[in-house]
C-alpha cells in the first residue's frame, strides 16, 4: 500500500512539474509578443499611458525607469556607469513596462539552461507548441496600439502570465540579464 501511495505522489509531482514547464513555455511566447508590441509604440502619449497603467497596477513600477548605456562595439550595455565618460555610449531609456516585461520574459527562459523555447535551442516539440500557443493567444487579443489601454486592462491583466511580473528588479542584475538576451539575439 505504501508503494502505491509513493508512486501516486511521484506521478502527481511529475505531472505538476511538466505542467509548470509548459506554462512557462506559454508565457515566454506570450510575454515576448507583448513586449515587442508595446516596445514598438513610438507615440509619446501612448507610452506615457502604458507607463501610467503599470504604475497603477504594479506596486513599485514607478521606481523602474532606467537610462542604460550601450556600447555598439561589443553589443552590450555597460553594467557600472559611474566614473565613465558616457559620451562614447548610446543612451537608451527603458520605461517601467519594458523593464517589467523583459525581466519576466528573461527569467522564464533562463530557467532552462539552453534557453528553450525563447531561442529554440534543443526544444522538444511540445515546448515550441506551448510557446506558439502563447504567441497566438496574444495575437487573438491584440488589435492595435490605438486600443492598447483596453488590451492591458481586459486581456493582459487576466492572462495567466501576469503573476510572473514583478517590480523588485535590481538594475545591475537587469542589465546583466539584458546582455544575455542581446548576446542570444546577436548570435
Amino acid at each position: 500500500m505504501k508503494f502505491f501511495f509513493q508512486l501516486t505522489l511521484l506521478l502527481i509531482f511529475s505531472f505538476l512539474l511538466k505542467a509548470e514547464k509548459l506554462s512557462n513555455d506559454y508565457c515566454i511566447g506570450y510575454l515576448e509578443e507583448v513586449y515587442w508590441a508595446l516596445d514598438t509604440i513610438e507615440e509619446e502619449e501612448s507610452r506615457i499611458t502604458i507607463a501610467s497603467f503599470f504604475n497603477e497596477n504594479f506596486l513599485g513600477a514607478d521606481q523602474l525607469d532606467f537610462n542604460l548605456y550601450y556600447k555598439s562595439s561589443n553589443k552590450q550595455f555597460i553594467i557600472n556607469d559611474t566614473n565613465i565618460d558616457l559620451s562614447q555610449f548610446i543612451e537608451v531609456n527603458y520605461p517601467n513596462f519594458e523593464i517589467i516585461l523583459l525581466d519576466a520574459y528573461i527569467n522564464l527562459f533562463k530557467k532552462d539552461e539552453n534557453y528553450c523555447p525563447a531561442f529554440w535551442n534543443q526544444c522538444p516539440e511540445e515546448s515550441l507548441d506551448y510557446f506558439f500557443l502563447g504567441a497566438k493567444e496574444f495575437s487573438k487579443t491584440w488589435t492595435n496600439e490605438e486600443s492598447v489601454l483596453s488590451f492591458l486592462e481586459k486581456d493582459f491583466m487576466s492572462n495567466q502570465c501576469v503573476p510572473f511580473l514583478r517590480t523588485n528588479i535590481d538594475k545591475e542584475k537587469f542589465i546583466k540579464d539584458l546582455n544575455i538576451l542581446i548576446k542570444q539575439l546577436t548570435n
